[in-house]
């Protein structure tokens, strides 16, 4: 399948979409997925300098949730962990927001996700800097998924955590191949994100849908305390680079790869996907408006940071990750001359072979909202100005 097939899809279906009522988060996310390198983003021009005829770029529309311009960003973003990850073992720890809040996320994301990094946040640095855990500063690289499998909603976050960290010496300690008891980080996890939700209800901050009475929501809050909460712990790797790499496919582009969509027509869309309970390739069918729903309830907020980091890669920490830098390396480097192909996109003429160079953008002008305004602006610019496409 094209990696166009999900904007396809958005195209084919624009005029049903106009009818549903959106929040502004996904009608930016419409417009992008619908849009993206087609004229209505605009174009760039190119032309060598023997002035054969132009070559048009179109316009990439870098909404986090499309996947037809995402390839580059992955790459970057890849390159940039590598660099960044510390050239030692790691544990892939996932922590799940139980399924009973699902209906109270929907109408509190932003504050349900804030809430979500911060309890696995404080869950992790709190039992490392016990001295019966290790007693260390670890790096964690934290991304929130909102998906399962299947698209459902399905909140959690994967946490990326060095297998070790500075003790009071500043000094690195590693911590073998045991992270915390599962039973241990449970029991902290729920304390810390019951804590969390209960201060936002008291502070006003939480709003419940309408189906949910307050009382209600208290039986439920209380329920959850017996119940068993998923937080799973992955053996350890010898090195983060591929989970970065796992990650990488989903906190750019979305979370369905095209190639996982093997048919498309006006009633049905077949999707494919890994049942992580056999392990086994299944499909599932789903009618295209329900598909885009599903799809759409994936949107981050407008502003929230999906990738956070935390510990020694903390940007506040940038002494204490040096002086762990000296001491353990970082990921090795892939060859600067295969990085340099890989994402910089050097433009030939069509006519000489040669490489072109930037001669003139043009862009429709748009108005306040998501829709577009034909009149459109041609802007010249400097020979000199590079390709950002």
């Amino acid at each position: 399948m094209s990696n166009r097939a999900i904007q396809n899809l958005f195209f084919c279906f624009s005029d049903q979409l106009k009818k549903t009522q959106q929040p502004l988060k996904n009608l930016k996310a419409i417009d992008a997925l619908t849009h993206c390198r087609t004229p209505a983003m605009g174009a760039s021009y190119y032309r060598c300098q023997s002035n054969h005829a132009e070559v048009e770029q179109l316009h990439s529309c870098r909404h986090r949730s499309c996947y037809v311009c995402a390839h580059k960003q992955r790459l970057e973003w890849i390159e940039k962990q590598k660099a960044r990850l510390l050239n030692v073992p790691h544990f892939h720890v996932v922590f799940t927001l139980p399924h009973e809040y699902l209906p109270v996320w929907r109408y509190n994301e932003a504050l349900f996700a804030r809430i979500l990094f911060k309890a696995s946040q404080e869950t992790l640095q709190q039992l490392l800097a016990q001295q019966r855990h290790g007693g260390v500063i670890p790096g964690i690289l934290m991304a929130l998924h909102t998906w399962g499998r299947q698209l459902t909603l399905h909140p959690h976050t994967h946490c990326l955590v060095t297998a070790g960290g500075l003790d009071a010496n500043n000094d690195w300690k590693a911590l073998g191949n045991y992270l915390v008891p599962s039973a241990v980080i449970r029991s902290v996890y729920r304390g810390k994100l019951q804590s969390f939700i209960k201060a936002a209800f008291d502070e006003g901050e939480l709003i419940l849908p309408p189906t949910l009475s307050v009382a209600q929501f208290w039986a439920m809050y209380q329920g959850l305390y017996k119940k068993h909460w998923c937080v799973r712990i992955e053996e350890r790797y010898a090195h983060g680079k591929g989970v970065v790499l796992y990650l990488a496919r989903y906190c750019k582009g979305g979370p369905v790869d095209p190639r996982q969509l093997k048919q498309m027509n006006a009633d049905t869309v077949t999707m494919s996907y890994l049942d992580h309970r056999d392990k086994r390739i299944k499909q599932q069918q789903l009618k295209p408006m329900d598909f885009i729903t599903r799809l759409l309830q994936h949107v981050p907020p407008t502003g929230l940071h999906t990738i956070r980091y935390y510990g020694l890669y903390a940007p506040a920490s940038k002494l204490r990750y040096q002086r762990s830098r000296q001491q353990c390396g970082t990921v090795e480097q892939m060859p600067s001359a295969s990085r340099v192909d890989r994402l910089t996109m050097v433009i030939y003429c069509q006519t000489c072979g040669v490489p072109v160079q930037l001669r003139r953008r043009w862009w429709p002008r748009r108005s306040k909202g998501n829709s577009i305004n034909r009149e459109a602006q041609s802007v010249r610019v400097s020979d000199s100005v590079q390709n950002d496409q």
